[in-house]
């Protein structure tokens, strides 16, 4: 360790590992306080142990990070900035390159560890960096991402295709993409941004990077991260921006993606869009009223430490678990021709997530049924005797829009006899204007309002609303554990998820004992049951 120079502080993604921890060794030994971010906090801990025993300095930390949670990035920018400290050197390192899935938000995994994690990362960090001027930010890209001809944006919001390769390659144009976009913000700023090939490395990223050592090729971690280090520290790069440079700092020919000033805009404004970045900070909750079709919100008497806890469940145990009986409705539905049921239940097949009528078959959601706020209102509305004859699990991933036309539920249609009815919409998530949805008041209506479509299966009449009446759209704003009450006569849609988290909610539809069920209507699972 040198101690005669300047202490800088830095942070390295994946650098419990490979070309990060010897990154980190590097700059520890210059003397510099370091913080490993990564996932595993073990891995993490004999990263940091090894670190201050070979070099000496103590002033290396640990902060967890998972990149494929836009949440946890978000924690962690937290984290660090509660320290007070100034960044001067940021190293976004991690990466995967054959997982296959998608993130906590429903990013195709590879792009979202190793591109969009880093953005929003960078971004949330950012005032921080320019704050401690002169400062750097290095992204490790790779030669693969030289390969690319577009940007398949479709690609990034489903599960990772066989060709995982075409993935990792978009994922690193990507990062070469914004290295040059943020060069173009931070142009009057003492920041620069650099981009790096760190070779191929013998590393535990692939099963043939792992067995390179043993055959005699590639090059070793601490070898790759001179490269790095040089970037990250030298005075010869101190005015070096977007650029791309190999690990012996010779400089590779940007792609023309990578210069296309159009394309780096419009990845910037998607990535802000997906990430949610710039937009924590909703509407104050609006206040509805019977006039409206909605009732103004009320809280759940559960604890936020409940409400997560049963948000938790919800994702964990109940929407990845098929409901008991599950094959016999399947069949049964098959028998009577209900194909309108045997869609929805393939649906969820296909996306694993099991969402209809799950009041009974969880712990979790019938707790909340119970809730005795919930019920108070209820009560006050319909009446002592409360009949839960449906319910709904809402899930809604960024960049996703699950009803976009404007609608009123086809329930009635449903229900037959003299009594009320009414819908309430639980938030166990933040509902906000960037992920909810929103509804025209009904003094707002219109009798000309016309009918676009009717959908086939739901049965709801699908409008087509004028320019001006969708100008009244009232967005639905709620904290976890908030709730509304609405009628089936709402005019409403879900919006885009532009807000970068998971929002989930839970409609609860109830009536009156003296309101039955048509002969003709077959529950996917349950049968009505009283409160």
């Amino acid at each position: 360790m040198n101690p005669s120079k300047k202490q800088k502080v830095c942070i390295v993604t994946g650098g419990n590992s490979g070309v990060g921890l010897m990154s980190a060794v590097g700059f520890a030994q210059v003397g510099h306080h370091v913080f490993i971010a990564c996932r595993c906090a073990s891995k993490a801990e004999k990263a940091v142990n090894y670190i201050r025993s070979s070099t000496g300095n103590l002033n290396v930390e640990f902060l967890p990070l998972d990149l494929a949670s836009l949440d946890s990035v978000r924690t962690f920018a937290k984290l660090f900035q509660e320290r007070h400290l100034p960044l001067h050197i940021l190293v976004n390192n991690a990466g995967v390159f054959n997982a296959r899935g998608t993130t906590k938000e429903g990013f195709e995994l590879i792009f979202g560890i190793n591109y969009l994690g880093h953005f929003l990362l960078t971004n949330l960090l950012l005032e921080t960096i320019q704050h401690s001027a002169p400062s750097r930010i290095i992204m490790v890209s790779s030669d693969l991402a030289l390969r690319p001809t577009s940007i398949k944006w479709e690609r990034f919001v489903r599960k990772t295709p066989l060709n995982f390769l075409e993935l990792y390659s978009l994922s690193k144009l990507c990062l070469l993409v914004l290295t040059k976009e943020l060069e173009r913000r931070l142009e009057n700023t003492n920041v620069t941004v650099n981009a790096i090939h760190p070779g191929f490395v013998q590393s535990n990223i692939t099963l043939p990077h792992r067995l390179s050592k043993y055959l005699g090729i590639g090059i070793s971690p601490q070898e790759s991260a001179s490269g790095l280090l040089s970037l990250a520290n030298s005075s010869a790069f101190a005015d070096v921006k977007g650029k791309f440079f190999d690990y012996k700092q010779n400089e590779i020919e940007l792609p023309d993606l990578a210069k296309n000033t159009e394309l780096a805009q419009q990845l910037w404004e998607q990535s802000c869009l997906w990430t949610g970045y710039n937009r924590y900070n909703p509407t104050t909750t609006p206040e509805h009223d019977n006039a409206a079709g909605i009732l103004r919100p009320y809280s759940l008497a559960l604890s936020p430490t409940k409400v997560a806890s049963i948000t938790q469940s919800v994702f964990e145990t109940v929407l990845p678990k098929a409901p008991k009986h599950f094959f016999y409705h399947l069949i049964r539905f098959l028998f009577t021709g209900k194909f309108g049921a045997i869609f929805l239940l393939l649906n969820q097949v296909r996306k694993k997530e099991f969402y209809m009528e799950r009041h009974l078959d969880s712990d979790a959601v019938w707790s909340i049924c119970q809730d005795k706020n919930l019920q108070q209102k209820l009560k006050e509305y319909l009446g002592e005797d409360l009949v839960l004859w449906r319910s709904e699990i809402w899930v809604n991933y960024p960049s996703q829009q699950l009803i976009p036309f404007w609608h009123q539920d086809s329930y009635p249609n449903l229900l037959q006899g003299e009594g009320k009815t009414i819908n309430v919409y639980i938030a166990l998530t933040e509902v906000n204007e960037w992920n909810g949805f929103e509804y025209i008041p009904n003094s707002q209506l219109t009798p000309d309002v016309s009918v676009k479509m009717k959908d086939p299966f739901s049965g709801n009449c699908l409008f087509d609303l004028t320019e001006d009446l969708e100008q009244q759209a009232v967005p639905v704003v709620l904290r976890p554990g908030e709730f509304v009450l609405f009628t089936n006569q709402l005019m409403h849609r879900s919006v885009r998820n532009t807000s970068g988290q998971v929002r989930l909610a839970l409609t609860l539809r109830l009536t009156e004992p003296c309101v039955h069920i048509v002969p003709n209507y077959t529950p996917i699972y349950h049968k009505p049951v009283l409160l």
